[in-house]
């Protein structure tokens, strides 16, 4: 789930962990286990994750981040679930940045890219304009 900056130190806190697994490709409950938050991350420590989620600030998933799910077969939460899920782990977002204008020349890539195409591409620059899918990165500090 996630490796500390030290990853040859399992059992004394952290001060930072770093995913290294999508967090859409599991449960967010899962995910940001408080206990599992408590035991990596000193008090003080810095979590930070970058993530695509969707923009629940617009209502429920739109249908391009539904596509994207069926195309993947995963589960983009939505924006106000890892904030949520960050207060239950004691974690107070300290900065959180959008990203998204910054992913578009990516998948423009892959969309002329033969060897990277995929199909979706073009469903993801949608939800990226009309600002159903965001790429957030998040920092929060552990209380």
């Amino acid at each position: 789930m996630t490796t500390t900056a030290d990853p040859g130190s399992t059992t004394a806190p952290a001060a930072t962990p770093l995913p290294h697994q999508s967090t859409y490709q599991a449960r967010v409950a899962d995910y940001w286990n408080a206990a599992e938050h408590a035991r990596l991350l000193r008090r003080g420590g810095r979590y930070v994750v970058i993530t695509g989620c969707y923009n629940d600030t617009y209502g429920q998933a739109s249908r391009e981040v539904s596509l994207i799910n069926a195309h993947y077969i995963c589960d983009i939460h939505p924006r106000s679930a890892y904030f949520r899920a960050m207060a239950r782990s004691r974690l107070v977002p300290v900065h959180v940045q959008n990203l998204t204008a910054e992913t578009i020349p990516y998948r423009e890539l892959r969309k002329r890219a033969d060897h990277l195409v995929t199909g979706i591409e073009d469903t993801f620059l949608t939800a990226y304009n009309n600002g159903s899918f965001q790429y957030l990165l998040i920092a929060a500090d552990r209380a």
